[in-house]
């Protein structure tokens, strides 16, 4: 095994075994990234590597070993699931939390909204542990104020040495990748970035000299509460927005439902007509119906509405129901959530086994907590 490791994914080199992470094929030695890489780069094919937390874990405690804070990233699209309770061992050191994503947000919402937003959630899911701060930012923006927010967070960690941590897929390698294009403008040797969930496997570390400060890139964990979580790496980055959140609004009747690629249905349940938003990635296809019909989509599954392959279908799916106030969100961690705006609804889901549902102070409008 060589003492190298890719550029893209952290790993060491290697030339003898095809099926483990890190191959380069004979004669191609002296490359910076492994075949798996340079397939993602170049052709967007991917090969999901080894889900082994315990390797994921020691990668992680590696790299916190030599730092002095936490740069925690989480994603605007899926606060509940990029911020899981179960991480809490893992967050030792200082943290400071980075809200990737926020060109996702409509243009009428204010990116400093999403500050005390996310503080807030971040004392409810952590209340033991304080908090640094919040900076709001988009790792793929071209916006002047989104540079500006890359160029700030690089003066303020100047002189540190910083472990990005982060769930699969929240922008952790994005992130680090638009702090390094901002130091030098090179392209060739950062990070693989891809919409696939389990790209980084070890942990690489980058130093920007300028400002003193070192950064350790980090495997991402699946936390195994999230939609794209049960489902495979393709499927899983069909459920991410791409450029903004897809948003309806509808008025749904008593027994009104709305599905959700095959995957999600809720049911209102109110004794009145209900005003919703619905807020998910572009590609999930959205449908109303209602009564029965609603019922048999809903277990039929129809190619025009799975956003999976038919012999992909989670199972069991669990219902569940909530009272959700007016200027509150009901999330389903993964996949998007729906905004109550004008009166109390009472929502019946359905939903995948495993995936973290629950209602929160409403990320975009109208909010009371």
């Amino acid at each position: 095994m060589s003492k190298k490791k890719c550029l893209g994914c952290g790993v060491f080199l290697q030339s003898v075994a095809p099926e483990r992470p890190g191959y380069l094929p004979p004669g191609k030695e002296g490359a910076e990234f492994c075949q798996r890489c340079y397939r993602l780069r170049h052709y967007g094919i991917f090969k999901a590597g080894p889900d082994d937390r315990g390797t994921i874990e020691q990668a992680i405690g590696l790299a916190l070993a030599q730092s002095d804070l936490i740069l925690l990233v989480a994603d605007l699209f899926d606060p509940e699931g990029s911020l899981p309770v179960t991480w809490l061992n893992l967050l030792k050191l200082p943290v400071l939390l980075v809200v990737n994503k926020a060109d996702l947000l409509p243009e009428r919402t204010s990116w400093n909204e999403m500050t005390l937003w996310f503080q807030k959630l971040w004392n409810r899911r952590f209340p033991q542990l304080d908090l640094l701060g919040v900076r709001v930012l988009s790792a793929r923006g071209k916006s002047s104020d989104a540079e500006k927010r890359i160029n700030d967070l690089k003066q303020e960690l100047a002189g540190k040495k910083v472990t990005v941590l982060g769930a699969a897929n929240v922008g952790k390698t994005s992130l680090l990748t638009a702090l390094l294009t901002a130091e030098d403008g090179k392209k060739a040797a950062l990070p693989t970035v891809s919409r696939f969930p389990g790209t980084t496997l070890g942990y690489t570390s980058w130093i920007l000299r300028a400002y003193g400060l070192t950064l350790y890139d980090t495997p991402g964990f699946l936390p195994g509460a999230r939609m794209g979580d049960l489902l495979s790496p393709e499927t899983a980055a069909r459920l991410l927005p791409v450029k903004k959140l897809q948003v309806k609004l509808w008025n749904l009747p008593p027994d009104g439902a709305v599905l959700g690629g095959g995957l999600v249905g809720f049911w209102n349940r109110s004794p009145a007509d209900r005003t919703l938003v619905f807020f998910t990635g572009e590609q999930i296809t959205l449908h109303r119906s209602r009564g029965q019909k609603a019922e048999a989509l809903h277990e039929e599954g129809p190619d025009w509405l799975r956003l999976y392959n038919r012999n992909q279908r989670p199972a069991p799916f669990v219902e569940e129901n909530f009272t959700v106030e007016a200027g509150e969100d009901l999330y389903v961690s993964g996949f998007g959530w729906v905004a109550v705006k004008k009166e109390t609804a009472r929502l019946r889901l359905l939903v995948p086994s495993g995936v973290e549902v629950g209602t929160r102070p409403s990320l975009v409008g109208r909010r009371d907590g």
